[in-house]
C-alpha cells in the first residue's frame, strides 16, 4: 500500500506569505536536507537548524530553518524533515525542485498522513480527523476534530472492541467444556453483559447528528413571496448587508448565500427569489433554482407578512420546517397568533430574533455543545458503527430465546468485531482508504 520512496510538498497554501512550509518524508529524507545544506551537515533529530540552502549547481537561494525527525519518532513515522523558508512563491518552487532534483518525488493529496496511518502512527478516525481539523468552520467544530486527533473517539471504540473480546473468550471457552460445567449464572451474566454493550453503543450513535452538524454544518434556505423580507432577515442575521433590499418586490433574482455560526454550528444561509408567478424569464430562472434549493435544504424556513398567502396555497416542493410572519412591527397586537408553530418577527428592526434562532437551533437537533466529549462525524463511522450493533443485537435475541446456542452467539460477536476493524481502519478496504485520502490537500 506504501511506496518506499521519498515524498515532497509544501504544507503551507500557495501564495506569498511572511513564511512557507517544505515537508519530506522517506528514508533519503536525511541525505536530501544535507545535499540543500551549503555546508553539507549531517541533520541532527530535533533539533532545529539554521540553513543556507544551495541548488544543484551550489547556487544560493534562500535561508531557511530545517528540523528533522527520524524514524519512528516523525508524524509519518519515516525519518521526515520540515524546511521553513521565505513565503515567496518562486522559492517555494526552487526548493521542491530542489528536492526532486536530489531524488524526491511530489507527494499525492493527503500522502504524508497516509503514510502515517499506515505505519501504525494513527488509526483511519485519527486520519479522517486531520482534515476535518484544518477545515473546521467554528471553533467548537475544531475542538471536537483535536480530540478525534488525539485519540479519544478510538479509545471509546477501542473500550468496545475490548468489551466484545471479552465476552466472546467467555462464549468460546464455554464450548470448550462441557454443559454440566457451564455456570448457572452464565447465560443471564452474558446477557446483562451484551446489553450493556449495545447500550454503550447506542450513546455513541446518538452523537452522530451532532458531531455531523459541526463538521459539515447545515444549509438554511430562506423562501416565501417577493418583498417579505427575506433578504433582510439575511442581512440581521449575518450582520452584514449582504443583500440588496428595496420596498419593490422581485429585488433578488438569484439566490445570495452567507456563513454564521449558530451556537458553535457552521450554517449556510442562502435567500432565494421570491415565489410568485413570472412572465419575466430572468426571475422565473430564479424561481426554478429557489425550488431546488428548498428540496435540498436541512432547514426551510418560510417567511411572509401577515397579508401574504400562507404556503399552504401555494405549491411548494417541500412543507416549510419554520414559518415566520415577518414586519410584526407593523400589526396590532390584537391580530397577532398564537399558534406555536408561527414565529412573528421583524427583521427590520431584530424583533423576534432570539425566539426564531431557539427555533432553529432545536430544528437542528438541539444545542451541539460536546464540551470534552467525543461524536461520530463522518457517514462511514455511523454506518460501520451501526454494522457493528446489528450482530450485537442479533446475539440478544438470541439468548432471549429458550435455548440460546452458544455457536450462533460466537458468529455473531466475530461479525461485530470485523465490522469495529473496518470502522478504526485494521482491515478496511483499499478502495475506501484512497477515497478517504484523496480529499487531503498535498501536503498533509
Amino acid at each position: 500500500m506504501i511506496e518506499h520512496d521519498t515524498i515532497v510538498a509544501p504544507a503551507t497554501p500557495p501564495g506569498v506569505g511572511g513564511l512557507a512550509v517544505v515537508r519530506l518524508s522517506g528514508p533519503q529524507s536525511g541525505d536530501i536536507l544535507k545535499a540543500l545544506d551549503s555546508q553539507h551537515r549531517p541533520p541532527k533529530h530535533r533539533q532545529a537548524t539554521f540553513l543556507r540552502l544551495e541548488d544543484s549547481t551550489g547556487l544560493i537561494f534562500d535561508d531557511a530553518m530545517a528540523t528533522f525527525f527520524r524514524s519512528p519518532n516523525s508524524y509519518t513515522g519515516e525519518d521526515m524533515a520540515e524546511i521553513s523558508c521565505h513565503g515567496n512563491p518562486l522559492i517555494v518552487q526552487q526548493l521542491v525542485s530542489s528536492c526532486c532534483t536530489r531524488g524526491a518525488r511530489i507527494a499525492d493529496p493527503g500522502e504524508f498522513t497516509k503514510r502515517a496511518f499506515v505505519l501504525g502512527k494513527m488509526d483511519l478516525i485519527q486520519a479522517e480527523a486531520v482534515a476535518s481539523f484544518i477545515e473546521a468552520q467554528s471553533l467548537e467544530s475544531t475542538r471536537l476534530h483535536h480530540r478525534l486527533l488525539r485519540g479519544d473517539l478510538s479509545t471509546r471504540l477501542v473500550a468496545l472492541k475490548t468489551k466484545l473480546m471479552s465476552l466472546l473468550q467467555s462464549v468460546e471457552y464455554a464450548l470448550d467444556i462441557s454443559e454440566e460445567e457451564i455456570e448457572p449464572g452464565f447465560l443471564p451474566g452474558l446477557l446483562k453483559d451484551t446489553t450493556s454493550l449495545d447500550r454503550s453503543t447506542s450513546n455513541l450513535l446518538a452523537t452522530y447528528q451532532r458531531g455531523h452538524l459541526l463538521t459539515f454544518g447545515a444549509t438554511v434556505v430562506l423562501t416565501g413571496p417577493p418583498n417579505s423580507g427575506k433578504s433582510t432577515l439575511l442581512n440581521r442575521l449575518s450582520n452584514s448587508e449582504r443583500a440588496i433590499t428595496s420596498p419593490d418586490p422581485g429585488t433578488t433574482r438569484d439566490f445570495i448565500d452567507v456563513q454564521f455560526t449558530l451556537e458553535g454550528i457552521p450554517v449556510t444561509l442562502i435567500d432565494t427569489a421570491g415565489l410568485r408567478e413570472s412572465r419575466d424569464s430572468i426571475e422565473e430562472a430564479g424561481i426554478t433554482r429557489t425550488r431546488t434549493l428548498m428540496k435540498d435544504a436541512d432547514i426551510l424556513v418560510w417567511i411572509q407578512s401577515a397579508t401574504d398567502k400562507s404556503p399552504e396555497e401555494l405549491s411548494l416542493p417541500k412543507k416549510p420546517d419554520i414559518v415566520l410572519l415577518n414586519k410584526s412591527d407593523l400589526l396590532d397586537s390584537s391580530m397577532k397568533n398564537t399558534d406555536p408553530n408561527v414565529l412573528f418577527i421583524s427583521a427590520l428592526y431584530g424583533d423576534g430574533m432570539e425566539a426564531f434562532k431557539s427555533k432553529l437551533l432545536k430544528n437542528l437537533g438541539g444545542a451541539p455543545l460536546l464540551s470534552s466529549g467525543v461524536a461520530l462525524t463522518t457517514a462511514r463511522q455511523h454506518a460501520a458503527l451501526i454494522s457493528f450493533q446489528r450482530p450485537i443485537r442479533q446475539s440478544l435475541t438470541i439468548l432471549h430465546s429458550p435455548n440460546p446456542s452458544l455457536e450462533l452467539i460466537s458468529f455473531e460477536f466475530r461479525d461485530a468485531l470485523e465490522s469495529l476493524d473496518v470502522l478504526l481502519g485494521k482491515t478496511t478496504p483499499d478502495d475506501i482508504i484512497r477515497a478517504i485520502f484523496s480529499n487531503f490537500c498535498v501536503g498533509k
